[in-house]
Formats: C-alpha cells, structure tokens, sequence
C-alpha cells in the first residue's frame, strides 16, 4: 500500500466497485473496512480524499492498496477536529479504475484540550513557579511551558518541556526581578501532537530590597574607617554587605557583611584613602543594587613632622630645640645617630613632653645627628624631621 500522485483516471465502468465502506477515526488517522472483491479482474483498490479547505474542491488520490484481498486500510496524518470526504474505487493490470463509491464523510476526533487549572505563584526569589492540574487524558505523555512578558505581548517562546503526564509544575529561574511574566501550558500526546495553550497566567518575582540610605566613613580615626547607614526600608533585610576600592570608579571587592547599620573597617596604615559601598541582602539571599556613588573614607594621617629650630653643644652637651609640626602634638622622640667604627649606633630618647632635648650623653671627638620624631595623643607617629648634626671637640 502506497501513496502515489494520480494523472486523471481511466475509467472502465465495467470493473466492479467497491460497496460496504466503514469507517473509524481517532485524531490523527481514519481506518476503512469493505467489502472484499475477490475478483481477478482488478489487481486492487485506490482511495481518494478531499481535504478541509480544498481549494479546488476536488478528491485527490491519497493510496493504492495493491492487493485485492485488502479489506481494510488506515489513512494517517490527518488534521484533528476536521472533515474529509473519501471515495475508492478498484483498478485492474492496465491501470483502468472502476467507478468511484459512494461519498464517505468522516470527522476525526477533536485534538484534547490543555489543562483546565494553571496558575503562575508571585513574589519568589529569582524564580516563578508554574503549576497546573495533571490531565486526565491518558494519551498525554507530557506538557510544554510556553512564556511571554507584558513588554512584548503576543512573542510567546517555549521555555520547558515537562515529561510525564502527573507532573503538575515548572520553576522558571531564567528572569529577571521584578518583571511581570506571562505564563501558558501546553499538552502534548503521545502521538507527538500538541494541543492549543491553556489560559495565561501572569506573575512576578520577588523585587529586590531596598538599599540602605545615608551612608556616612570617617576621616579621623587612626587605623580605621567607621561606617554608618541608614536601614534599609524593606522588612526582611537579613543582613548588609560592605564593598570596597581604593579607587572611585575600579571593581569594588566583597569586605565584610554585618546584621547591624555600622562596619569598623580596620586599616594597618595612615591617611589610608579607601571608597565604600553597601548593599541590603534579605531572608531570601536577594541583594539589592550596588549604589553607583561611593561614600570616600580615610584613616587619620600621621601628624606633620616637627621642624629642629636651633642645636648647639655645651658643657659637653648637646641641646636641641624645635617647632611642632601640627597641633596634634602629645609627645616626642629624638633619634640619635653616630658611628663606632664601621658600624651605626642608634639610641632612640622617648616621652619627651615640650620642645628641647639636652643630650648628656655625648663623647667628645663623636659626631652626632639627630632627628625628632612627633607622636599625637593617639600614639601615630610623624616622619622624622630634618636632621642636625652636633661635634664636641676633643681635648688633646
């Protein structure tokens, strides 16, 4: 049995017809039964078909049967829900046809409809679940998850295709927050063919929380950097994450996080500059936008360095005087250097509260130098000053 593409018929009326003609459909396919010519003066039977829609109205040759003891035949790939008209005849060695049957209308079966309850769950995470009731039918083999969104109605795109007729949903993680999405379910047979969508369904994902506000970082502190915000006004913040960068507009790198509205960000270095930005993150691990404007901080630079204003020796000592470098002034040290030899010595004088050092520790014939270092109430140090260098002569 084959489908061939006819040249018009030959018809011999003589050759006997075919009578009887049965019919049974389901979807996609009809099957015929007849009554059998067991005559040899035919070789077989050709069945024509007119298609819904035809545009010329006309029965075309859709199978030869080349058996004459074939009483039955199945006609497939048919459009579901839709009438055909068949009518057969039978042919003989010379390819002569009998007149042609009766006209047989047939309709196949409507193609099932989708799943009569789909609904899309809101407010989740990075994710919007699709569920729906499981289709009675027990020719469905599985469902196909079809998405659009309110920006661009009508471009429907097929984003899943779930197995197994009980299955009932589908979480859809590629989207984007705070987006509204449309959602439709198709079912899909076990003979391949797909029915038209269910209702849509519309949802959209949790929206991201709110960023906290008033972001504030010291410039004053030694050896760190105090944050301050403002809460952010989402109810389920779970924690802040604080980013930073030692530049304004370069990647900013994780710090720290902290489920309070303030961050001590400790720095082992002086007038240190560093650029801030901090984020909410709620119960759900949703992190709100990083801000695009940094909040500038720095820890306290080290005090000026003092200036040395007069040094001089006498009775064998060496007495220093000098100016403070800024008004952050608690205490001194002076830095004594000189060599023995080919080695230097250094002895550091500390806690010297005022502005003269006496150095009662010299020899005569030694050339010293000296520095002084200044040391504000919070215990940083300045660079030292510019040096001096003070000789006693020594007596021959």
């Amino acid at each position: 049995m084959k489908s061939v593409t006819p040249e018009a018929p030959k018809i011999k009326a003589e050759l006997p017809k075919v009578e009887s003609i049965k019919t049974l459909s389901d979807m996609t396919s009809v099957g015929f039964e007849w009554k059998m010519i067991p005559s040899n003066r035919i070789e077989g039977y050709m069945l024509y078909r007119l298609d819904p829609g035809s545009v010329d109205g006309k029965l075309k040759r859709v199978a030869t049967i080349a058996d004459r003891y074939s009483s039955h035949y199945v006609d497939e790939n048919l459009r579901p829900g839709s009438q055909y008209v068949y009518q057969m005849s039978t042919y003989n060695a010379e390819g002569f046809e009998s007149l042609q049957s009766k006209p047989v209308r047939v309709k196949t079966a409507p193609m099932v409809s989708s799943v009569s309850f789909v609904r899309a769950i809101a407010n989740l995470p990075k994710r919007i679940k699709v569920i729906w009731r499981p289709h009675q039918d027990l020719r469905v083999k599985g469902y196909i998850v079809e998405r659009s969104t309110v920006a661009k109605p009508g471009e429907w795109e097929k984003i899943a295709e779930v197995k197994n007729r009980l299955s009932a949903e589908y979480i859809d993680k590629e989207i984007k927050p705070e987006e509204i999405y449309v959602y439709r379910v198709r079912v899909k047979l076990c003979n391949g063919l797909v029915s038209r969508p269910s209702t849509e369904v519309k949802a959209i994902t949790k929206p991201l929380p709110k960023p906290p506000l008033g972001l504030t970082a010291t410039q004053d502190l030694p050896r760190k950097i105090h944050l301050q915000w403002q809460p952010s006004r989402s109810p389920d913040v779970y924690y802040y994450k604080v980013y930073r960068s030692p530049f304004a507009n370069a990647f900013y790198s994780y710090r720290a996080k902290t489920d309070v509205t303030y961050y001590d960000d400790k720095v082992d270095d002086d007038g240190k500059i560093y650029y801030y930005k901090v984020t909410a993150v709620d119960k759900d691990g949703l992190e709100s936008p990083i801000p695009e404007v940094p909040v500038m901080g720095s820890t306290l630079p080290k005090p000026a360095a003092p200036t040395i204003t007069a040094a001089k020796t006498a009775f064998n000592q060496g007495i220093i005087f000098w100016e403070p470098g800024d008004d952050r002034a608690d205490r001194y040290d002076v830095i004594r250097t000189h060599w023995e030899g080919l080695t230097k010595q250094e002895r550091t004088f500390t806690n010297i509260y005022g502005n003269k050092f006496v150095d009662k520790f010299m020899k005569p014939g030694v050339k010293y130098t000296y520095r002084v270092v200044e040391i504000d109430k919070n215990g940083l140090r300045s660079e030292p000053s510019e040096a001096v260098d003070l000789y006693i002569e020594a007596r021959r």
